[in-house]
């Protein structure tokens, strides 16, 4: 009898054990005691039947430069749907645009869904973070702050996707093959200024404290895998296929819908069955796609792959493809699961087996909708915060930015003036007191003044010491940083 006691007391420890290995479990983490797959599928349809009931939230997963701009339109047809739209861009809430929403709220899935509904919603898009694999997987208590979750995406073929990317947002990296190269191999700080000109870097990783990586790498090393297992530090960890068949899983047995960007007519079809699509109003948006960057792009002359060498770009394309084996993985098998289910809902719905017999081959591309603005086109003056600004290209093959502008201006402005001090967002100019009755840095603390700066601007209270050597050094920091003429002459139009 005691040895039965002892044994039944060491399955219980055993079976805790095992438990908390569940909860505190990395995404990689497969334990043989749950059928994963199953407990999934069953998330999955619980979240749906909330959905349909009114009950339900809508996590839109939104793969940068996959499509998610053209999906976040059309998801707005979905019945019962409540974007934030006024307060938001692209599907995001305003509280959480070019941040990781997870993180805003310290990481606690159930204050995100109280967050949002607080604000008056029950949809929103996730684009500078990752999903919340380690919830997904964990044990039933933290499965459980996310069952009330449908989840969708977008994903496009792996090469398109990041091509797409670097002419938009690091054309720096499409100078020459070489330049590619280095971006490829997640070297991009060799480039120094490696983001575009219409572009920064808080838009493309995210904004300090809230991004997506640190490191602009990750959209090179398999990235549709990272964001779907949340490892998204290319730097700090290599992938496995353990990992793979991690993101499958969860792609195949949790999303609810994944859209193929090269069919979306056809692919988009499936959220009439998995969401509710309002089929009578999303027709139209079904044959178009949405281009977010159409307007800078016509500011920007970005070479083609022929035209920076196709051998050359053959070769790194093939040396992308061995790297990002997981991801043309995923999108092989995100083509088979859409093709399966779209099959499956246009049997029990006649709207969308007639939709689907009828899709476009090719899709209607159309520039992204701005909200009403007073500004029109992007100029220096947008770009920099100045006005009546210029750029005139100067001797050693650098440009001169002319940049008149408020103090008010140069405070929200990201930008600091070629010579001037860098600084972090919110932080005071060196020297804050001495730059009122219009005196500023630039006309008092220039190197061009000589060592002492311009003395008409010194009186009693006033002097170079208390001014300008607080800012000096970050001064002349700011000037290796000067920007080459090849980088800023891709922008058109504003000089």
């Amino acid at each position: 009898m005691p040895r039965q006691r002892q044994r039944s007391g060491q399955q219980c420890l055993c079976l805790r054990a095992r438990l908390l290995a569940i909860a505190v479990c990395p995404a990689t983490c497969l334990t043989e005691s749950v059928n994963t797959s199953v407990v999934l599928q069953a998330d999955r349809k619980y979240a749906t039947e909330r959905w349909r009931n009114g009950q339900g939230l809508l996590w839109f997963q939104h793969l940068r430069r996959a499509g998610g701009t053209s999906l976040c339109h059309l998801l707005r047809s979905v019945k019962q749907a409540r974007f934030l739209v006024a307060r938001g861009e692209a599907c995001q809430p305003e509280e959480w645009k070019l941040r990781d929403a997870l993180a805003v709220v310290d990481h606690n899935v159930s204050l995100l869904a109280a967050e949002l509904r607080v604000l008056g919603g029950n949809a929103f898009a996730q684009e500078y973070g990752a999903l919340p694999a380690q919830h997904l997987l964990g044990h039933r208590r933290l499965r459980g702050e996310l069952r009330d979750w449908v989840f969708v995406t977008t994903i496009r073929d792996p090469w398109a996707r990041f091509w797409s990317q670097l002419r938009h947002e690091m054309a720096p990296c499409l100078q020459s093959s070489q330049a590619l190269a280095v971006c490829l191999g997640g070297n991009h700080h060799l480039l120094g200024w490696w983001w575009s000109p219409s572009a920064h870097i808080d838009s493309i990783l995210g904004v300090p404290g809230f991004r997506l990586s640190e490191d602009p790498h990750v959209y090179s090393d398999n990235y549709y895998t990272r964001m779907l297992i949340n490892n998204t530090d290319s730097k700090g960890s290599t992938l496995t296929d353990d990992d793979f068949k991690v993101a499958k899983t969860i792609m195949t047995d949790r999303m609810s819908a994944v859209i193929i960007m090269e069919d979306f007519a056809r692919s988009a079809l499936q959220l009439a069955c998995a969401l509710g699509l309002d089929l009578a109003q999303a027709r139209s948006l079904l044959r178009t796609r949405i281009r977010p960057y159409e307007r800078n792009q016509a500011m920007m002359d970005i070479p083609t792959e022929s035209e920076l060498g196709p051998n050359d770009v053959t070769s790194l394309r093939s040396r992308f493809m061995i790297k990002n084996r997981w991801d043309y993985g995923l999108y092989q098998h995100a083509q088979q699961l859409s093709a399966v289910r779209l099959a499956r809902c246009a049997r029990n719905n006649p709207v969308v087996a007639e939709l689907r017999a009828s899709a476009p081959a090719r899709v209607e591309e159309v520039p992204k909708e701005e909200e009403p603005s007073e500004i029109s086109t992007l100029s220096v003056d947008d770009m920099f915060g100045c006005t009546g600004g210029s750029l005139e290209e100067g001797p050693e093959g650098f440009y001169i930015l002319k940049c008149p502008r408020s103090a008010e201006q140069a405070s929200s402005s990201w930008w600091s003036p070629l010579g001037m001090p860098k600084r972090k967002p919110g932080q005071k100019m060196p020297g804050a007191e001495c730059w009122k009755e219009g005196f500023e840095w630039s006309m008092c603390c220039d190197s061009s003044f000589g060592p002492e700066g311009n003395t008409q601007c010194w009186d009693d209270n006033h002097n170079f010491t208390k001014c300008c050597a607080e800012g000096i050094e970050s001064s002349r920091e700011s000037l290796k940083n000067a920007v080459p003429a090849e980088t800023l002459r891709a922008v058109k139009g504003i000089l």
